[in-house]
C-alpha cells in the first residue's frame, strides 16, 4: 500500500466477558475494509482515547447495562455512547450494547418474565429501509438470533428500523448515527451451543438446547447474508462520512 493510500476505517470493539467478541461479524467488517481493534476491560485492558478510532461497537454479555458494581468499565461505555448521540463518531452497538446504549438515551430497562433464546423472525420498518446503515436489509427476510432476558424501550428521539416479536424494538438509531441491536448478528450455532452451556436462563417454552441450536442452524445462510449486508454497509457508510469530512476540512485550508 502506498503512503498516499487511504487508511483503513478503524472500528473499536469492546468485549464485555470471554466467549462474546464479535465474531464473524468482526470478519465481514474487515473483508469490507475496516481494521477492527478488540479491548477486553475486563481483563484489565483500557478502552483507548477517542482520538484512536472512527467508530465503536459494543458487544454483547450477561449482564444488565447497568451492571456496574461487577463491571466498573460500563460507565466509561456508557458515557462513549452519550458522545456516539451526540454526534462525535458513529457506533453500532448489540444486544448488552444496545440497552447500553438505550440507557444512555434515557430509556428504561425492564427484566422480561421469560427470555428469548433462539432464531426469531423479524421485518425492518419504514425507518429501517430508509436507514444509512440498516437500509441494506430492506425487504429481505430477517430470522435473526436472540439470547437476552433484559428489554429495552425505545429512546424518546429515535427511529425504531427493527420490530418484530413480543420485544419490539430490536434495532434503533438514536442521534445522527448511534445504533443499537437487541438482536445478535454475530453469532452462530456453535456459539451458542457455548452460551447455552454456560448460562442458568430457563428456556423459553417449548424449546430445548438442541431445537434453539437447531434453529440456528437452519437459517445460517439467511443470518450469513444479512450480517454481511449490515457490516459492509456500516464501513460504507464510515468511509463516506470521512470522505466527507476530509473534502471539507481541504475546502477550509483552501479558503
Amino acid at each position: 500500500m502506498s503512503s498516499d493510500s487511504p487508511r483503513r476505517v478503524r472500528i473499536l470493539a469492546i468485549e464485555h466477558e470471554r466467549g462474546t467478541g464479535p465474531q464473524r461479524f468482526g470478519e465481514w467488517l474487515v473483508d469490507a475494509g475496516a481494521e477492527v481493534v478488540v479491548t477486553r476491560p475486563y481483563l484489565g485492558e483500557a478502552i483507548p482515547e477517542r482520538d484512536s478510532f472512527d467508530a465503536l461497537i459494543v458487544l454483547g454479555g450477561s449482564a444488565g447495562p447497568t451492571e456496574d458494581l461487577d463491571n466498573p468499565w460500563f460507565p466509561e461505555v456508557r458515557d462513549l455512547l452519550r458522545r456516539s448521540i451526540g454526534g462525535e463518531f458513529p457506533s453500532l452497538n448489540i444486544c448488552l450494547g444496545g440497552e447500553m446504549l438505550a440507557v444512555a438515551g434515557d430509556a428504561p430497562i425492564t427484566r422480561r418474565a421469560h427470555p428469548q433464546i433462539g432464531t426469531y423472525e423479524l421485518s425492518a420498518t419504514s425507518a429501517g429501509d430508509s436507514d444509512p446503515v440498516f437500509g441494506s436489509l430492506a425487504g429481505r427476510s430477517l430470522p435473526s438470533v436472540l439470547f437476552h432476558q433484559e428489554e429495552m424501550a425505545l429512546p424518546t428521539g429515535a427511529e425504531l428500523l427493527v420490530t418484530g416479536s413480543d420485544a419490539p424494538v430490536q434495532a434503533f438509531r438514536l442521534g445522527e448515527f448511534a445504533w443499537g441491536t437487541q438482536f445478535h448478528p454475530e453469532t452462530d450455532a456453535t456459539q451458542i451451543a457455548r452460551w447455552l452451556d454456560g448460562n442458568d436462563l430457563a428456556l423459553p417454552a417449548g424449546k430445548t438446547e438442541d431445537s434453539i441450536i437447531a434453529e440456528v442452524e437452519a437459517h445460517d445462510s439467511a443470518l450469513v447474508d444479512n450480517g454481511r449486508r449490515l457490516a459492509r454497509s456500516f464501513v460504507e457508510f464510515l468511509e463516506s462520512r470521512r470522505s466527507v469530512r476530509n473534502r471539507s476540512s481541504v475546502s477550509r485550508m483552501t479558503m
